[in-house]
Formats: C-alpha cells, sequence, structure tokens
C-alpha cells in the first residue's frame, strides 16, 4: 500500500448520525438536505483520492438535494470543476440557465463558481475535480457547460476517459508518489478533449477565436473600457459574430461582467492574515468605475453586499475530520 492521500465516508450503524456524517463530508462542496427516501446504509459511500492536482474518485450516494448557494460560491472563491460520470440512478440539475436530468451513462459538469441545486435519487458515479486552469486552452470556454448533461454512451473518447478515471481509483491505494503527477496531468488533458464544445456549430476557426477573445477578456477585467467595441476592434470581428459567440453567456456584456464579479469574489475571500480588502479597492481592480455599481452588480449576482463577503473570509466550512481535510484539498488544488 502507498502513502496516497485519500478520505473515505463510511456510515455508522445509527441512521440519524450517519446522515449528520455524510452531510459533513460533503459540506465543502454541497449543501445536502435529505428527502423522504433518503437512507444512509451500508451501501452509502465515498472515496477521494488526491493526485495533486486533481482529485479523483467514486461515490455510492442516498437519495438526496444538493445545493450550492451564490453566497456559498462567494465565500469559497473557488475556480474548479466537478464532472460526474452516473453509472446509475438519476438527479435533475437546476442552474440560471435551466434545469437537465442526469441519466446512467451520462455526465454532468459543475462550475464550482456558479450557483446550482439538484434533486438525486440514490446514484453511483465517478467524480473528477480539477482546477479550470488545469484544462489549458479550454479553461475560459467552460462557463455556458455549467449543469449541462451529455451522454457518454455513444462517444469513444469519453468512454476511454472514464475507464481511465475508474482504473485510477481501482489503483489509488497502490499508485506510488512518482507516478501521480503523470497520471493527474493525463486526466487532466483527457478531460479537456472529452469536454464538448459549448459552441458545437462553430467552425474550428470561430471556436479557436473565441477562445482568443476569453483569454483576452480574463487578462484585462482591469480595463474599463472593455466591451464590444474595443473586442470587435481588437479582434476584427463584426458586433453580429461577436454576439454569436457569447450567445450561450447571455451576451458578452454578461459574459465580461461576471467574470469581473468571480474575479472580485475570489479577491473578496481571499484567506490570509493581512487587513481586510476595501470594497472601492476591488472595484476598481476589476474593472469597475465607482463602488456604488459595482456594489449593486455584486448583490444581484449573488445576494448579498460586497462588503459581507469580505467580512466572510475563510470560506469553507470546518465540520468533520474528513470534511476538513476535502476542504483543504480545494483551497490547495
Amino acid at each position: 500500500m502507498s502513502d496516497m492521500p485519500f478520505t473515505q465516508f463510511v456510515p455508522g450503524n445509527d441512521p440519524v448520525e450517519a446522515w449528520k456524517s455524510w452531510a459533513e463530508h460533503l459540506s465543502p462542496i454541497f449543501e445536502a438536505r435529505p428527502v423522504s427516501e433518503t437512507h444512509v446504509g451500508p451501501s452509502v459511500a465515498m472515496r477521494s483520492y488526491n493526485l495533486g492536482t486533481v482529485l479523483i474518485g467514486e461515490v455510492s450516494a442516498p437519495a438526496q438535494t444538493l445545493e450550492r448557494t451564490a453566497r456559498t460560491t462567494a465565500a469559497q472563491g473557488l475556480d474548479h470543476l466537478l464532472i460526474q460520470f452516473y453509472r446509475s440512478g438519476t438527479s435533475v440539475v437546476r442552474t440560471e440557465r435551466g434545469e437537465a436530468e442526469v441519466r446512467p451513462s451520462d455526465f454532468v459538469v459543475y462550475d464550482l463558481a456558479q450557483p446550482v441545486s439538484l434533486t438525486a435519487s440514490p446514484v453511483t458515479a465517478t467524480n473528477i475535480l480539477l482546477p479550470r486552469a488545469a484544462l489549458g486552452d479550454r479553461s475560459e470556454s467552460l462557463d455556458a457547460l455549467h449543469g449541462c448533461v451529455f451522454s457518454a454512451a455513444r462517444d469513444a473518447g469519453t468512454q476511454i476517459f472514464t475507464s481511465y478515471l475508474r482504473d485510477v481509483v481501482a489503483h489509488g491505494e497502490s499508485l506510488a508518489a512518482p507516478y501521480r503527477a503523470s497520471i493527474a496531468e493525463a486526466a487532466a488533458k483527457l478531460c479537456a478533449a472529452a469536454l464538448p464544445s459549448p459552441v458545437t456549430d462553430a467552425s474550428v476557426a470561430e471556436r479557436r477565436a473565441s477562445l482568443e477573445i476569453r483569454a483576452f477578456i480574463q487578462n484585462h477585467l482591469s480595463t474599463p473600457g472593455l466591451g464590444p467595441e474595443m473586442l470587435c476592434a481588437r479582434f476584427s470581428l463584426s458586433r453580429a459574430t461577436l454576439y454569436r459567440q457569447f450567445a450561450a453567456d447571455d451576451g458578452v456584456q454578461n459574459y465580461i461582467r461576471n467574470r469581473r464579479l468571480a474575479r472580485a469574489m475570489a479577491l473578496l475571500t481571499r484567506s490570509g492574515d493581512g487587513p481586510r480588502p476595501r470594497v472601492s479597492s476591488i472595484a476598481y481592480t476589476v474593472g469597475f468605475t465607482d463602488e456604488k455599481t459595482f456594489s449593486r452588480a455584486f448583490k444581484r449576482r449573488f445576494g448579498f453586499l460586497p462588503r459581507e463577503a469580505a467580512i466572510d473570509r475563510g470560506g469553507l466550512p470546518v465540520r468533520s475530520e474528513t470534511g476538513s481535510m476535502l476542504g483543504s484539498w480545494l483551497r490547495e488544488l
């Protein structure tokens, strides 16, 4: 047996205490609530392996509801993706764009920087959780995949990726340290290749342009004049073409605003021993021209004022021993 870092959930004999322990185990990622069919019996389990830059594992979950609220995403400031491949069970996933049903042989994508809720029957699934940056060129084009469900039943590439993750879990306890970085890198590359493009009907050239535009936006969030006019001039695009690139994001202005607010959220909730950040300074840093406009936009997006996020630094709840370890891993990825 190797020294591979891992966490696992094993239920106790008392159903009430078993549910409490289960909810605490999930708390760094989701707030769990029981439903009438909930039973945390011997079949419920979760095991996660930490390969340094990705977490890979499997779960056998009870019927439940799960939620990541706007307040949770703001307090945590995570910029990670969680992808689940369902082997059995179903769930209904709800985001601000609508809802989708997940069935066996489907996979669902969660952007942990965005709110989501779901209602699930008992589910078994294979999971991978990794930072957005680990996906390379795909990292700036994944916002629109949040809450989306895709079938892996007839996609050979996705099936190879799923099999790879299952093999990692099957051999997790025996993986020696020298192999972990390469295995994690391969998992991230397979993930980037397997994820569908959010603009599936665009040409290769348009997809490449979309990635370049999104990278430019991310690198120029502090520029107050960042908007359609600047982007059209910089990339020699018509407004119609630019707007088509961001149709899935409810428009380019909405995309820019949400990326600015996500950056602000990360800055406001960044842990550390220094003084609490000034809201006005954060507003100007992410490209807003005045504090009031920034505060209104922040509250519309997250449901509370930025000064409340600054007060609530530290982010991840610390409850059970396993929940604490999982929370620490999320911060360190």
